[in-house]
């Protein structure tokens, strides 16, 4: 099916911390490849990426009370400090990096709510809920720990268990305890709260998953979602007793908030009113937009049951639901799950001081976690950059550079005599399909592999020909054919490496002082033979930096703390 429009969502991040490479490569990384692509293909008005903060819910009010700070002041902090990571790693965020600490999302939420209250999916229920007496406050999802009654984790939260994924009460934990100051001294007392009637539109949802999914989610993300549909999820709670959030407009409820994952979806919604004014162009467009979200698998749940459920029992919201979900598992690393607290790991304010955002935003996204929880080690980044990016690519670029240089001067030869290209052509047309292909379904260690392959193409053509004899011999129109030939790869490949490699697609791109296409980067439907005879050019530097054995040993100690 053709669409008009393409909208891209990536999970919203807490702004309590600072994102690691797990979180990355996670939703926002893939989602920023996808987007790029799309916006090569199809244009980049028919293309809407929004992103943001998740500004609200108990783990900004834990993170503020540790740094001594009020929760307004640590969202503005940590959100300033995610726009400028993700700057540095060039993620082409449509208006920015949003947050949903913002008017428009509290207007956005509160109109959610009264639509749902009136359509008859919120009801009042008085619960028991745990009070920390030592600590005179409510203990809502993260602000109580204790066992997890599924798994026996004993380190479960009080709205998820990380160890099984299941969704947790905090009454449901077995020996809780405050999570910030360890008290368990602990009250089950009686208190009011509003909550989503998911049971009345779950009919709904399993239809339009049955509809949508087969054939359009990942695997894992369809998997995920029907052993949900085929559980008995309880009703969720919508407010909370916490002092930060967006208020309830209820009467009765004026000192309470909105769950975060009750406000936090909507946050998608919110941030592209704010990044476009067409946003509506892509949210109401139904059938003309084709919508993808990514996300992590403990995120599968409430995108994929209670977000659109919402937006059916908001029946005259009419907003764009979901076409294609992209749930990826967890990226671990060096044999461990990532942790600040355990210095272990590598953290996005940090890793561009070892190395550049390209050569991570490959190796990441060569080792995404698509199918099952994977392990991501210094050793197999420093063989992705050495094998792929310096090895196969930025080896080819600096050879034909640097002979053509040498032979011809800095100016790409003449191709008056023809060079057998039939084969090669093909090859990385067929290729190119392939590469095509796997980004529209998101398969991006598919996609990784077959750019790979195309980068290899340029390198055995090389070989095979062997402009360097032609040129002993004496044949330096032959020499000048090859030569001519890989310059049109190298722009080529700037086209497709693009979504992938941004910064090095440039200087790739800037190799070429005259140019008959102005850095033109639009997806490719077939190899085209752009740079014209005679076009002036300079050698770049090499476009990456091997890493050797002394700098990967020296990472691994700075990540893990083991030699």
């Amino acid at each position: 099916m053709t669409y008009k429009k393409h909208l891209i969502t990536a999970a919203l991040p807490y702004v309590n911390n600072i994102p690691h490479i797990g979180n990355f490569v996670g939703s926002i990384l893939p989602a920023d490849i996808y987007a790029r692509f799309k916006r090569a293909k199809y244009g980049a008005q028919n293309v809407l990426f929004a992103c943001g903060a998740d500004a609200h819910g108990s783990p900004i009010v834990i993170q503020a009370k540790k740094e001594g700070v009020s929760p307004a002041e640590l969202v503005a902090k940590y959100h300033a400090l995610h726009a400028k990571i993700f700057s540095e790693f060039n993620i082409s965020f449509d208006g920015g990096y949003g947050t949903t600490n913002s008017d428009a999302q509290k207007k956005l939420v509160h109109e959610l709510f009264t639509a749902l209250d009136n359509n008859g999916f919120i009801e009042e229920r008085e619960t028991v809920q745990p009070y920390s007496v030592d600590d005179d406050m409510w203990l809502a999802d993260r602000p109580i720990e204790g066992t997890c009654p599924k798994c026996n984790y004993e380190c479960a939260r009080g709205d998820q268990c990380d160890k099984c994924n299941e969704l947790l009460d905090p009454a449901d934990l077995i020996n809780p305890y405050a999570a910030d100051s360890g008290s368990r001294n602990i009250e089950m007392r009686k208190t009011k709260n509003l909550f989503y009637r998911h049971d009345k539109v779950k009919d709904d949802v399993k239809k339009w998953v049955n509809d949508t999914a087969e054939n359009n989610w990942s695997k894992y993300a369809t998997q995920a979602t029907k052993k949900y549909l085929g559980e008995d999820v309880p009703n969720p709670s919508v407010t909370r007793d916490l002092p930060w959030g967006i208020p309830v407009n209820k009467p009765g409820y004026e000192n309470k908030v909105f769950y975060v994952w009750f406000d936090a979806p909507w946050g998608y919604i919110s941030i592209s009113q704010s990044a476009r004014a067409d946003w509506a162009d892509f949210w109401h467009a139904g059938t003309d937009c084709h919508y993808a979200q990514f996300l992590g698998k403990d995120n599968i749940k409430f995108h994929a049951l209670f977000f659109p459920g919402q937006e059916i029992a908001w029946a005259d919201g009419n907003f764009k639901k979901v076409d294609l979900l992209k749930g990826l598992a967890f990226l671990n690393f060096e044999g461990a799950k990532i942790s600040k607290s355990n210095n272990h790991g590598i953290f996005l304010d940090d890793a561009l001081t070892d190395a550049p955002a390209d050569a991570w935003r490959y190796a990441l996204i060569a080792s995404a976690p698509e199918t099952d929880d994977t392990d991501f080690t210094i050793r197999r980044f420093a063989d992705i950059v050495n094998k792929d990016l310096n090895g196969v690519l930025g080896n080819f670029v600096s050879r034909v550079c640097k002979l053509t240089e040498k032979n011809f001067g800095l100016v790409v030869p003449t191709k008056e005599q023809g060079t057998g290209t039939g084969d090669l052509e093909k090859n990385i047309n067929d290729k190119l399909a392939e590469l095509t292909d796997a980004l529209e379904k998101c398969e991006f260690r598919k996609s990784v592999a077959t750019l790979r392959e195309i980068w290899g193409a340029g390198n055995k053509f090389l070989d095979e020909t062997a402009p360097w004899t032609l040129i002993k011999n004496g044949d330096m129109d032959a020499a000048g054919a090859v030569l001519n030939e890989c310059f049109g790869l190298i722009d080529f490949y700037a086209r497709i490496s693009a979504p992938f490699i941004p910064t090095t697609t440039e200087k790739m791109q800037n190799i070429f002082t005259t140019t008959n296409h102005e850095h033109d980067l639009s997806w490719p439907t077939e190899y085209e033979h752009r740079i014209k005879d005679g076009t002036e050019f300079v050698v770049p530097e090499n476009l990456f930096v091997r890493i050797d054995d002394d700098k990967t040993n020296e990472m691994t100690e700075k990540y893990t703390g083991k030699k």
